[in-house]
């Protein structure tokens, strides 16, 4: 009887002994191997060489290990089993190929041999000599089950990581540890602050190498906490370290202000959160960071730090991909839409306190390169279908990649940009957006719609009611100062009239009234509105000069440098000339040129100090103190000479202040 009771007893100890070998090794970042102990039905029946002394001391050998139970006292039964009390076992064990010992002290343990079951009450330790401790209040034992069990709180450390629970199941036959619930683990690093982990309640699972944390999980390591409904580590069987990490629905990770993400260096910045329904974490050997997906749907959140700029940033998507160096260190994020739920990938810049001013960028795909030093995004890129929008300007493209040291977002694929609060519309085959500055770029077949002005407002050149269009190769615009320069071949086209240059540039202050500048050589086209009642629309004006200057608020054009305006049959050469708008601003009013001023009309030529034409009776004065008109055969000098476009009549005033009239008819010039 007394061997059977050794033997049982000697059973449900090594039991004992994968149990709490088993609880630190799925609890801990750095699980141990596996004992090499022989499983409670394995155990042989002890042999030749046992001793049993008054019951108080039994010694046998398992092979060559020398295995020893003590008990103060054996103070009967109760039922079918013995009662001992002041029990204490000590036997060895292999650990990572190395002979380690194990002993288990409890005050009572109550041995039953048919079906051999045995429970320690009372202060139950366990110690091993590499420093393993677990303490409970009871701990039962069935053979035939091959289950070890407590109802009871535990308590387990090894080195610098701790443990408690309420309540564990241990099954032989595949391994599996069962921490029932209020699972409290501490795991203390010197490289940082400790990590705790609490869990409705833990199951680790030999065979499969697995620790499954249930029932609402929270993750401490400072200032980060991770939780989520469920969470799973996956150890390799080779090493014993982690392989990957799983946590799973209601996925919420919140990184507080000043410390940095996994992966990511340490900065002043504000709270980050990560939110998703699956995390999945990869790791490479030693516990360093290979890659992370969080997934169906995720979302990322930033809020600045003392220094950054005061905009809180949101990332939503399906999937979120983390890419890490060989030094675990964050290099790519990867962000995936159009999964089941087909959503697209937003990225919002939401400026605090004004929710109004929130910029948005949303398409399928994006992919951010990330400085592994500095945790700065290096690069973004948008594909497939993307829509910009910020207050008053919304933009589309096919791709769209942000460089966020010039603070820029270029545009590609047929891009085409909104002005909503100028009512404008530019397109071109590269566009270029100033996220900080709102200043935009443009190249290539830059084409820029102005929408006209409401009903009844201004006409004028840049108004009436059709739109403005300008086309150039190259266009840039500055928010701050309202300007838009069109370089390379530029073009105004507005109604029926045009301005072409080199370079035109159109300033829109705050307080109204444009204007265009057009410089490296202009032409423009300009079409007067007749007088009421005319049978026919006055010829159109054009002009030719090195710059030109359009100001709506004054209601003129200026024309600087070789300066050529020609209408109908009226051509006038200057070095400035000044084109004068009606009040409304609808229509040519008249054009002053000089000083000089020469006038051809055919094969008449006049020269004089300044011109006055005047678009809606056709009619050009030329003044001075010498006014010189030369004919095919004559010669007229006065101080004022009237053109009329389309006639033959011109007037000739005398230098004297007496008036004198010279009417004669327009003459051919001989046939060869």
């Amino acid at each position: 009887m007394r061997k059977d009771g050794a033997r049982t007893v000697r059973r449900a100890l090594l039991a004992l002994l994968v149990v709490v070998s088993g609880a630190v090794a799925w609890s801990l970042r750095r699980p141990a191997s596996r004992t090499t102990a022989p499983s409670p039905q394995e155990t042989p029946v002890p042999g030749q060489g046992t001793t049993v002394a008054d019951g108080s001391l039994m010694r046998f050998r398992e092979d060559n290990r020398k295995v020893e139970v003590k008990w103060r006292s054996m103070v009967g039964r109760e039922g079918a089993a013995m009662h001992l009390r002041g029990v204490e076992a000590t036997f060895p064990f292999l650990r990572d190929g190395r002979a380690s010992r194990a002993t288990i002290t409890a005050d009572e343990c109550l041995y039953q041999p048919q079906p051999q079951e045995a429970s320690f009450r009372g202060n139950v330790h366990v110690r091993t000599d590499d420093g393993l401790e677990l303490d409970t209040e009871r701990l039962d034992y069935k053979a035939d089950e091959g289950v070890a069990r407590t109802d009871e709180p535990v308590r387990f450390r090894r080195g610098r990581s701790s443990g408690t629970a309420r309540g564990l199941d241990y099954r032989a036959e595949g391994g599996t540890l069962d921490l029932k619930a209020e699972v409290k683990l501490r795991l203390e690093d010197e490289a940082g602050p400790p990590t705790d982990i609490e869990a409705g309640a833990a199951q680790a699972t030999r065979d499969e190498h697995r620790v499954v944390f249930d029932g609402g999980t929270v993750v401490r390591q400072g200032a980060r906490v991770l939780r989520s409904v469920r969470l799973q580590i996956f150890f390799n069987p080779e090493t014993d370290a982690i392989d990957r990490a799983a946590a799973i629905e209601d996925v919420d990770l919140r990184v507080g202000p000043g410390a940095p993400m996994p992966g990511m260096p340490a900065t002043e910045g504000g709270e980050k959160r990560l939110r998703c329904r699956k995390l999945q974490v990869f790791f490479r050997a030693k516990g360093i960071l290979l890659e992370a997906t969080a997934v169906n749907p995720a979302s990322l959140e930033t809020l600045p730090g003392r220094r950054d700029v005061p905009e809180r940033r949101l990332l939503e998507t399906d999937m979120i991909h983390f890419v890490f160096d060989d030094q675990g260190r964050l290099t790519t994020l990867e962000a995936y839409g159009g999964g089941p739920m087909a959503r697209r990938t937003v990225l919002t810049a939401e400026p605090l306190g004004s929710p109004a001013q929130a910029r948005r960028v949303e398409s399928k795909n994006l992919v951010s390169t990330i400085d592994p030093v500095s945790g700065v995004v290096r690069e973004a890129t948008f594909a497939d279908n993307v829509v910009f929008a910020e207050p008053g300007r919304k933009a589309w493209a096919g791709r769209a990649v942000y460089d966020e040291g010039s603070g820029r977002v270029a545009l590609t694929e047929d891009p085409r940009i909104v002005d909503e609060a100028e009512g404008s519309e530019l397109r071109a085959r590269r566009i270029s957006l100033g996220t900080r500055t709102h200043g935009v770029t443009a190249s290539e077949s830059v084409r820029h719609t102005l929408a006209p002005r409401a009903r009844g407002g201004r006409p004028g050149m840049l108004g009436g009611e059709e739109p403005s269009v300008l086309l150039c190769r190259e266009f840039d615009y500055d928010a701050t100062t309202r300007t838009a320069r069109y370089r390379e071949n530029a073009l105004l086209r507005s109604g029926k009239d045009e301005v072409r240059a080199p370079t035109i540039v159109l300033e829109q202050p705050a307080g109204g009234g444009r204007r265009l500048t057009a410089s490296g050589g202009t032409a423009s086209v300009l079409h007067p509105r007749p007088e009421a009642g005319a049978s026919k629309e006055p010829a159109a004006v054009e002009a030719r000069s090195r710059e030109m200057v359009y100001e709506e608020s004054a209601n003129r054009i200026v024309y600087t440098g070789d300066v050529e305006i020609r209408q109908g049959d009226i051509l006038t050469r200057s070095p400035e000339a000044v084109v004068t708008l009606t009040k409304d601003g609808g229509a040519v009013d008249r054009l002053l040129a000089g000083d000089p001023v020469e006038v051809q009309q055919g094969v008449r030529r006049a020269t004089g100090q300044r011109g006055t034409y005047t678009p809606a009776n056709e009619t050009l004065v030329l003044v001075g103190e010498k006014v010189v008109l030369l004919d095919l055969d004559r010669r007229l000098e006065g101080r004022i000479l009237t053109f009329e476009v389309g006639s033959d009549r011109i007037r000739v005033d005398g230098r004297e202040e007496v008036r004198t009239e010279a009417v004669f008819k327009k003459k051919e010039p001989p046939k060869p």
